[in-house]
């Protein structure tokens, strides 16, 4: 495999409620290939090895844990695959795979709701994180504001895009609050932000920015939106295009299975597993150690890579379709002119299932 690392301290990321905007008692995809790769994997071998590029949508992170799992354990190279991780710039994953410049990126839900919709070609092929890792928080010193009910008339910290603040928003109303508030959109960290008293709250990730904060000591207080009737989703993801699917059906199931098997491993083994990230990426994961493991650790054993009665990776059609009607029902929805589209679309057309 090969891949870059840049420079953009991983800490301080607002995923935002994950990708616009995380055990179980089931028992794990294990370490060996599951049954349908081997067919994949000979078909890859036999041909020669297959390079297949895949873009990140920020610094290396636990999100993208399985993936440097499989490099560093051989499962590419079992399915033929020579893998290229091309690190964050400017243009999104949804767009760079849209445009055929990557194979596969990071694409969570919502954001594959929303870019498919809007004419991008992007399809959600594997499903990292079962629920959703977004939280809506203030500082935790902030003795005055115990539940979300508390933020009416208050000051939000949103990040420039509509569905930003309808997610504190039905959060507060969840709570019996009005729901109203003023926001300003973030120049700054999260936390800066807050404890400069320039915003009241704000959107966080409790698998990376609501451990760094505790690590630094200054923790939030969060809610998780689906407590006040935000529906669920998975909310980090991995996606393709309907071009690249076609075109090259053979990588993609090897690719996918190969992931699969990363994540297991992170999900069955995440001390190892955050010893691989780290390894892999020491420029940017180097001094954050702490981060890692605790995070590693948190993803596997909440819940959030594994969900109890699923198959991991797998897609729960209930959550595309609830989320999917609150992005319709609020508006959120806008076709390739831009404009608000009329009609709910078909949310089976826009995941994938490349396994089994």
């Amino acid at each position: 495999m090969r891949h870059h690392t840049h420079s953009r301290p991983p800490a301080r990321r607002l995923f935002a409620a994950a990708a616009v905007l995380a055990t179980c008692a089931l028992a794990l995809v294990g370490c060996a290939a599951p049954a349908g790769l081997q067919s994949a994997d000979s078909t890859a071998a036999g041909q020669g090895t297959a390079h297949v590029s895949f873009a990140l949508d920020w610094a290396p992170n636990t999100n993208h844990i399985g993936v440097y799992v499989a490099e560093a354990e051989g499962f590419f190279a079992d399915a033929g695959l020579d893998v290229e991780i091309l690190p964050y710039g400017s243009t999104p994953s949804s767009q760079l795979v849209s445009a055929g410049e990557a194979d596969f990126g990071i694409g969570g839900q919502s954001g594959v709701q929303m870019a498919r919709t809007s004419g991008l070609d992007v399809v959600s092929v594997y499903r990292v994180t079962q629920t959703d890792t977004g939280r809506l928080v203030v500082l935790g010193s902030r003795d005055d504001l115990t539940r979300p009910k508390d933020l009416d008339g208050l000051v939000f910290g949103g990040f420039g895009a509509p569905l930003f603040g309808a997610l504190a928003k039905t959060t507060i109303q969840g709570d019996g609050g009005a729901g109203n508030f003023e926001e300003v959109v973030l120049d700054t960290g999260a936390y800066e932000a807050l404890s400069q008293g320039r915003i009241d709250f704000t959107l966080s990730v409790s698998t990376w920015e609501n451990l760094q904060m505790e690590i630094d000591g200054h923790p939030y207080r969060a809610w998780r939106y689906q407590d006040f009737g935000v529906p669920e989703q998975q909310s980090t993801g991995i996606i393709s295009s309907d071009a690249y699917l076609a075109a090259h059906p053979t990588e993609a199931r090897a690719f996918v299975e190969a992931v699969a098997r990363g994540y297991a491993f992170a999900a069955e083994h995440p001390e190892e597993a955050a010893d691989i990230l780290i390894a892999a990426n020491p420029d940017t994961l180097g001094t954050a150690e702490e981060l890692v493991r605790r995070s590693a650790k948190l993803m596997a054993e909440d819940g959030y890579l594994v969900a109890k009665g699923h198959e991991i990776g797998e897609v729960n059609p209930e959550a595309w379709a609830e989320f999917g009607a609150f992005l319709f029902d609020g508006g959120f929805l806008t076709d390739s002119e831009g404009k608000p589209v009329t009609e709910e679309p078909d949310w089976t057309e826009y995941y994938t299932e490349l396994r089994g």
